[in-house]
């Protein structure tokens, strides 16, 4: 049972990839090899919810899998495409006991709010409190007791509010300038710099403390429903914090992977997140407001913690350790856009990326992990869940 955005989602957006490769790669079932699945698609493995189900002998789809188009929105059933919502398309019924179609987790999603990142240009982004009500709609009510529950999101509430931040100074000193302009217009270029520096500086702190009391009501209402979910009878819960996205390819990118379009950073450049006046030193700062608030809200509850925040932190600082030689570039030519059109046959050849190296590259693309890194997701997963006793 899986629920949240991109890093745990499985092929809701499988539809999206059909519409582009369907011409040349038939679709014959899940995985489709062409794309789906915000990662390399077409290798061995995937997403890490999939590897971990098999590592437990599960079986686990997409519980519906759609995308917009010009005509409307239209999802995957298991005849092909069709206008009306297909649940369940690819398992067997709910009604039967044995229905598998239990990750809910969509690329996209934010916890609460309906419009998450790409959602005008036709994903579902249905949220994490919509998810959960589609589970209990669909399955009488509750949870069994022996079913693991995992939940990982709030990434694109971290990623929302940053560029909320950006959006707001750009529009207070824009204004500011403006209305000096109008006060004055002799104004001389030094004049308007510092007017331009006052006004950055104001606003960027008043932006600032929104977006951390953004994404911190976000845990909150993520916990929320890890409550919810326990109160519907799930014992196995695991509850995953945020990978610092500062250390991923679009933090270390910032301002530059930030923009509309993102932009290719100049050669050598990296943003430090460690100096406080950066764009990336402001995302390591939300993900840690997030994950702090979330975690003193799960204080006291029946669930487990996975560490996501230094799992990718360790992976950065000792890849090695994990068997990779790449933890900063994407595997993915950028020309596909998103990993979840990415596929083996999409290297990005002019960085280095080839089917020969793709196990030891972390990134697929500039936020999303290769099947490698995934499963390192899986497997510490697993090996938490063995320490806690819930598995052999």
């Amino acid at each position: 049972m899986a629920f949240g955005d991109s890093l745990s989602d499985d092929g809701a957006y499988t539809l999206a990839a059909v519409s582009t490769y369907g011409a040349t790669v038939q679709f014959k079932g899940l995985p489709y090899p062409a794309g789906g699945q915000f990662t390399v698609n077409g290798d061995a493995t995937g997403n890490w919810t999939g590897v971990l189900a098999s590592n437990l002998n599960l079986g686990l789809t997409p519980n519906v899998i759609g995308y917009g188009t010009k005509a409307g929105v239209m999802y995957l059933g298991a005849a092909g495409p069709t206008a009306t919502p297909a649940f369940c398309a690819f398992s067997a019924p709910v009604s039967s006991g044995q229905a598998n179609c239990t990750n809910f987790a969509q690329g996209g999603s934010m916890v609460s709010n309906p419009n998450g990142i790409g959602h005008s240009g036709g994903a579902l982004t249905l949220p994490v409190t919509t998810q959960v009500q589609n589970y209990l709609t669909q399955f009488g009510g509750s949870f069994n007791s022996n079913q693991l529950v995992t939940v990982l999101a709030g990434n694109n509430d971290v990623f929302t509010a940053l560029g909320t931040v950006s959006a707001t100074v750009t529009q207070a000193v824009t204004q500011a300038v403006t209305s000096a302009l109008q006060q004055n217009p002799s104004l001389t270029q030094a004049q308007i710099a510092a007017i331009q520096a006052t006004a950055q500086h104001d606003a960027t702190s008043q932006a600032v403390a929104v977006a951390q009391a953004t994404v911190a009501q976000a845990a909150d209402e993520l916990a929320a429903q890890v409550s919810l979910i326990t109160s519907k009878g799930a014992k196995y819960v695991m509850v995953y914090t945020l990978p610092d996205s500062s250390q991923t390819p679009f933090g270390r990118g910032l301002p530059y992977t930030g923009a509309t379009p993102p932009q290719a950073p100049p050669a050598g450049y990296v943003c430090d997140n460690t100096v406080t006046t950066t764009p990336c030193y402001l995302l390591s700062n939300l993900v840690q407001v997030f994950n702090q608030r979330l975690l003193n809200d799960l204080q006291g509850q029946p669930v487990k913690v996975l560490d996501g925040y230094s799992l990718l932190n360790q992976e950065i600082a000792n890849p090695s350790q994990f068997g990779f030689t790449n933890v900063t570039t994407p595997w993915c030519n950028p020309a596909t856009t998103s990993s979840l059109l990415c596929n083996v046959n999409t290297p990005d050849t002019a960085a280095g990326a080839s089917t020969a190296n793709l196990d030891t590259w972390l990134f697929a693309d500039t936020v999303h992990p290769t099947p490698a890194g995934y499963k390192i997701i899986a497997s510490t997963t697993l090996q938490s869940m063995k320490s806690f006793g819930w598995t052999q």
